[in-house]
């Protein structure tokens, strides 16, 4: 099975810019590019990506692709391992990060739920000894959302006055496999929740890429001159969002 989400076509019938295809149940990305180096590669956070030449035909993308399946699902399964291994219990001692710094979690028995920052290299969860990990989780969800919007409200109105471009609001939530999405039409935006744990830059970069994105819908080469010219960085960026999270890689 394979389903383009999205794409252009030159005269010949090859596609000019990047796309996002669905085939045997893999969600991969392609990018066309000038080399004729094949490069196909299972990110941490389970994105799958493929470089190939401009003029590969799609019929070809596609076998290349069926043929890569059992390694596919070897990368994947190695890495969903990974992330099943990092899962948290919200215990003390357990290392957690905010904007970029690793803290020590402190679990204090309390009958008011809340998440303070003791010091410079301690979290302090108050909660009740019998609450279960899901609540948890939730509450440290809470607690970044709250952390990472007071991040969004600095950079956004900034970056959106540097871009000229004006986004109507923005939501934050957990999100599998990616950093932020945006609404072209109604002009809004989407950040994953997990971005409290990341640098200042990072989060910056992701505010920039969502922007970018109600200029130009696709990640083609009109779209990295802009990602070029707004983040300089972008790549470190991009590079450093596509580790494993708890390894604090990540962004």
């Amino acid at each position: 099975m394979m389903n383009l989400k999205w794409m252009k076509f030159s005269i010949c019938g090859r596609i000019q810019e990047d796309i996002n295809i669905l085939i045997n149940g893999f969600d991969i990305d392609i990018q066309r590019k000038k080399d004729k180096n094949i490069n196909l590669r299972v990110y941490p956070n389970l994105d799958i990506r493929a470089s190939v030449p401009e003029n590969m035909e799609m019929s070809s993308i596609k076998r290349m692709i069926i043929s890569k399946e059992e390694w596919l699902n070897e990368r994947l399964k190695k890495y969903e391992e990974q992330i099943r291994l990092t899962k948290r219990k919200y215990i003390s001692g357990e290392d957690h990060y905010l904007n970029g710094k690793r803290y020590i979690l402190k679990v204090v028995d309390s009958n008011t739920p809340s998440i303070k920052k003791e010091n410079a290299k301690s979290l302090v969860m108050y909660v009740r000894k019998s609450s279960s990990i899901e609540n948890k989780e939730k509450l440290m969800n809470s607690f970044y959302k709250e952390q990472l919007s007071l991040k969004i409200n600095k950079y956004l109105p900034e970056l959106e006055s540097i871009i000229k471009v004006k986004s109507n609001g923005y939501s934050i939530r957990k999100m599998k496999n990616k950093w932020g999405s945006c609404n072209r039409e109604m002009k809004t935006l989407i950040f994953n929740v997990d971005l409290a744990q990341k640098k200042d830059a990072e989060i910056k970069y992701v505010i920039i890429h969502e922007l970018l994105h109600f200029i130009e819908k696709n990640h083609n080469e009109h779209f990295r001159e802009l990602m070029e010219f707004y983040c300089p960085k972008w790549e470190q960026y991009h590079s450093s969002l596509n580790k494993i999270l708890n390894d604090n890689k990540m962004c």
